[in-house]
């Protein structure tokens, strides 16, 4: 009986055989076609993250030597940086960090209208990430500082629930401050505390509500 069954397994693995034999010939090109897409379009993948991880560092190392001439008071060099990224990664996220640089650097050098421009155009931009956007719009807040009615048309554009609130309350509790409108700073200055800000922001949050006489308590 055993003997039959391992002829019926032995019939039974040659049928199979000649069955993948038969499936091989009649497919093999569209077979072998398939692996040859698939490694290159692997290649092709691996090639170009490879690409766009170099891209990234040279946009990141242009940027970063930017802000370092920005903040190291050369601000000839750093428009140079900038013009230099711009020109290479105009589509690339360093390329925004880089305009709000070129903001900063307008007001740095007395335009300060030109700066708020230049802001107001990139938070206007439909590829801009909220992020960045909010960002802007914050910057844009500080410059127009002593303009109470137009820092807060600024502020108020800002997305409630982006990482950025924290800062745009600080300021509203400051106009508020500086109008004379204490309680309103106060309870700004709270409400900015209550939405967990970075350590060094809510120390300043602390400090500001100590010197309203409100012992630092929250």
């Amino acid at each position: 009986m055993a003997q039959v069954e391992d002829i019926f397994a032995q019939v039974d693995e040659q049928l199979e055989a000649d069955r993948v034999q038969k499936y091989w010939e009649k497919n093999q090109k569209w077979i072998v076609l398939t692996f040859v897409l698939f490694f290159i379009a692997l290649f092709a993948y691996v090639g170009w993250q490879e690409y766009r991880q170099r891209q990234d560092r040279a946009a990141s190392d242009i940027f970063l030597s930017s802000l370092e001439s920005f903040n190291a008071d050369k601000p000839d060099l750093a428009k140079e940086k900038l013009s230099k990224l711009m020109e290479n990664f105009s589509d690339h996220g360093y390329a925004t960090l880089g305009e709000l640089l070129q903001a900063r650097l307008l007001a740095q050098g007395g335009d300060v209208e030109g700066a708020i421009g230049h802001l107001e155009s990139l938070a206007t931009r439909s590829d801009l990430s909220g992020l960045l956007r909010d960002l802007a719009l914050l910057n844009a807040a500080y410059l127009t500082a002593k303009d109470r009615a137009r820092a807060v048309s600024f502020l108020a554009r800002i997305d409630p629930n982006s990482p950025y609130q924290p800062h745009a309350l600080e300021l509203q509790g400051l106009l508020a401050s500086q109008a004379g409108e204490m309680k309103v700073a106060l309870d700004t200055y709270r409400k900015a505390i209550g939405l967990n800000p970075a350590a060094s922001l809510r120390k300043r949050l602390e400090l500001r509500i100590e010197k309203m006489g409100e012992g630092g308590g929250v």
